[in-house]
């Protein structure tokens, strides 16, 4: 009776060592570099993965900051015209930000959401003015992919990143497809 309680007791330390071993493998994340902030809402990110040690760059942006947006008109924008919303509001305060939206596949484009002393319960919508290709969201104030949108719930800004890949260089296009047979594998 004392081998068979030995036995499974050995056997449910191999299994939970096995299982804890492997979860902390899948729960390894890629090294992350944060480099220099350029402003409040830009933040560049290197990100190496294992799999390929290959290196490609994404800036990580935000919602405008509250103090940001100014009304001009019946317009609400931001102070460096990158932002806008396109209906007219007769609010003449921006109160709090409520969240974002994402629309797209594999990239779309971003909507900021903000709480106004309007009377209406709408939300100001307020999006890039020259929109940029914006990654779909995998981090951890998004929801899920829902008919192409993901939406994110918060009243912090920093809650809803979003990224954009940095624009490869292509002037030496040629000089990456030229025929080299060293570095072709036999």
């Amino acid at each position: 009776m004392s081998k068979y309680f030995l036995s499974i007791t050995i056997s449910s330390i191999f299994l939970a060592t096995l299982v804890c071993g492997q979860s902390m493998a899948m729960t390894t994340k890629p090294k992350t570099k944060v480099n220099n902030i350029t402003n409040s809402s830009d933040v560049s990110i290197e990100k190496t993965t294992k799999e390929n040690a290959a290196q490609t760059t994404q800036i990580t942006k935000f919602c405008p900051k509250v103090e940001e947006l100014t009304k001009k008109d019946d317009l609400w924008t931001t102070l460096d015209n990158k932002w806008k919303n396109f209906t007219p509001s007769s609010a003449t305060k921006v109160l709090s930000f409520l969240g974002a939206q994402w629309v797209g596949i594999k990239f779309g484009k971003i909507i900021c959401l903000y709480k106004t002393n309007e009377a209406v319960a709408f939300p100001l919508a307020v999006e890039q003015l020259s929109s940029q290709p914006i990654l779909e969201p995998n981090q951890f104030g998004w929801s899920s992919l829902v008919n192409n949108r993901k939406f994110c719930k918060s009243a912090n800004i920093a809650d809803c990143p979003y990224s954009i890949e940095q624009q490869k260089d292509i002037s030496n296009i040629y000089k990456e497809i030229e025929y080299n047979p060293s570095n072709v594998s036999s």
